[in-house]
């Protein structure tokens, strides 16, 4: 057993020297350490995008890539919006120039589209032989077609499309036009005028369906098929939405009525019609053509299998405004991605460097 008075000797022997310690032996510079950032990023992460720089090369080039594209496809887009507005102020003035009072015998089908929107009167009659239907189409919750007669020209030329309007599914079959107290605006016979609008449109593409030849139904506006299918001119055009009564146009009764003898006309036993509408003028107190009520109502027009026109209006959609937005803000969100990817890749490419470093080191060694 060792004394207590040798343990204590013991430990002063191996007490460190106070005077010793403080003395610095070595010198550290004053100056603050940058500390190095490294990624989160796992090594085994970078080494597997590493085996595929092809790829990494081709979404690199998407990158660069979009923002240019969304650029050229947003400056595109602003001058199909400068030219959608021109188009439909040139479709509105011509809308409210005064209409045609005569149309040319020889008409050009290619300058039809610079006369779009513009009213016309014509003289002549329907070839209802040739009618056609164009649709199904829904009105009101209805369904229906729309009804395109050859017109023939009084004056001369070849005949042309006219859209006489909609009409419901049940009256299709011209026998349940015939009749009726509004059988003179289904079905006029002989000369009649008509107010209608050239229109233009759009040609049949090759994702759809050909018309069969001699089917009355189309299903798309095909107005070469119409043109070829009627012998008429590929001009298309309108009647304008109007619910105003024509006295002075005649319906399939009242032509078989004018063909009695001679003898009954004269006893006054049939009446024509322009007759009894005037009676009715006389006895409203207002003759005019303009008073609203002489006129009839839509729904009269659709179960007497009257033709509903076309409201005479501009009805261009034009989105490029939206898509101009959408395409310059695609170009700048991009182009901020891009720019945040080669700021955070040289901020952190020191890191990498120094970690393949070492992983080269020990293999060396290892």
């Amino acid at each position: 057993m060792v004394p207590r008075a040798g343990v204590r000797s013991h430990l002063s022997s191996i007490r460190p020297n106070i005077h010793l310690i403080s003395k610095r032996t070595v010198k550290t510079p004053t100056i603050d350490w940058t500390p190095m950032k490294s990624t989160t990023s796992d090594i085994r992460l970078k080494s597997e995008q590493a085996k595929t720089p092809i790829l990494r090369k081709f979404f690199l080039g998407l990158m660069i890539a979009m923002p240019v594209i969304s650029f050229f496809l947003g400056c595109w887009q602003v001058k199909r919006l400068n030219w959608k507005v021109d188009l439909i102020a040139k479709c509105e003035d011509l809308l409210a120039a005064p209409p045609l009072e005569k149309l040319p015998p020889n008409i050009d089908p290619e300058v039809i589209k610079d006369f779009e929107f513009r009213r016309f009167k014509v003289k002549g009659h329907f070839d209802y032989s040739q009618e056609m239907f164009l649709g199904p189409r829904m009105r009101n919750s209805v369904l229906g077609y729309l009804v395109i007669t050859p017109f023939i020209r009084s004056d001369g030329g070849d005949p042309i499309l006219v859209e006489r309007g909609w009409i419901s599914k049940d009256k299709v079959i011209p026998e349940t036009r015939s009749k009726g107290y509004l059988s003179h605006l289904a079905l006029p016979q002989g000369e009649v005028e008509i107010h209608a609008l050239f229109r233009v449109m759009p040609k049949r593409s090759n994702l759809q369906y050909e018309h069969t030849p001699g089917d009355k139904l189309f299903y798309i506006p095909d107005v070469e098929a119409m043109a070829k299918q009627s012998g008429s001119l590929p001009i298309y055009s309108q009647v304008i939405y109007s619910l105003k009564d024509h006295p002075d146009w005649k319906g399939p009764e009242q032509v078989n009525d004018d063909k009695k003898s001679v003898w009954q006309k004269l006893a006054g036993k049939i009446k024509p019609k322009s007759e009894k509408s005037n009676e009715v003028s006389t006895l409203l107190g207002n003759e005019s053509d303009d008073d609203q009520t002489l006129q009839y109502q839509e729904f009269e027009f659709i179960d007497q299998g009257v033709p509903v026109g076309a409201v005479p209006k501009v009805n261009f959609t034009n989105n490029h405004l939206q898509y101009l937005v959408t395409w310059f803000g695609l170009s700048f969100a991009s182009t901020g991605l891009l720019i945040y990817s080669f700021w955070k890749n040289r901020q952190f490419s020191s890191a990498d460097k120094i970690i393949a470093a070492k992983r080269k080191d020990m293999h060396k060694k290892f």
